[in-house]
């Protein structure tokens, strides 16, 4: 079990980090689009038309595609305070339940935005200026959701296996066994 924890681990390691590399692309656009927009009013005192809906659909993407490598990383606020001050079955039990929560969430978040896709689909809908369409940042924040909810899936189901087996250590959560040396398999 923990092998192809593991190896699930390292998989979908790759397409977060894909996700998260795409997001710090668009961030650099991003800013390049604000700055030539400063300019552009500054010195020809003229705006780039559309950018506002540039900015809109841009936004989509670097706000989603990075959520599953933050979490990956548990670079978001979690419940440390209690589960840190646990151990054994206790710790690993706190982490089931934070997971399961924000498993839970995120997928009745994958359904609806979903939905909300299948309707921006079927009626149509775009921005106000340059009319470009909607429906792919939605398409994109249910894909970014599903995303995390295999990384908090993953993530349950070893901290699962360590209720079971606290002694095996685990390279997802850093939680190295008293017996192994682990290092970053990045």
């Amino acid at each position: 079990m923990r092998q192809m924890i593991e190896t699930a681990d390292r998989l979908l390691g790759r397409v977060e980090r894909a996700a998260a590399l795409v997001a710090g692309v668009l961030i650099l656009g991003l800013m390049a689009l604000v700055c030539a927009e400063v300019l552009g009013r500054g010195l020809f005192n003229h705006a780039i038309r559309g950018s506002i809906d540039l900015v809109e659909q841009m936004m989509v993407a670097l706000v989603t595609l990075g959520v599953a490598y933050c979490q990956s990383h548990f670079g978001n606020v979690r419940m440390t305070l209690v589960s840190d001050r646990c151990s054994g079955t206790a710790k690993w039990l706190s982490e089931l339940f934070a997971l399961s929560v924000a498993l839970f969430v995120t997928v009745v978040l994958v359904k609806g935005s979903w939905l909300n896709f299948q309707r921006a689909w079927t009626n149509g809908g775009d921005t106000p200026e340059l009319g470009l369409p909607l429906w792919p940042g939605i398409l994109l924040v249910t894909l970014s959701l599903g995303l995390l909810a295999l990384r908090l899936a993953l993530q349950w189901a070893e901290a699962a296996r360590l209720m079971v087996a606290d002694r095996d250590g685990s390279r997802l959560f850093g939680h190295p066994a008293d017996a192994i040396e682990t290092t970053p398999y990045e």
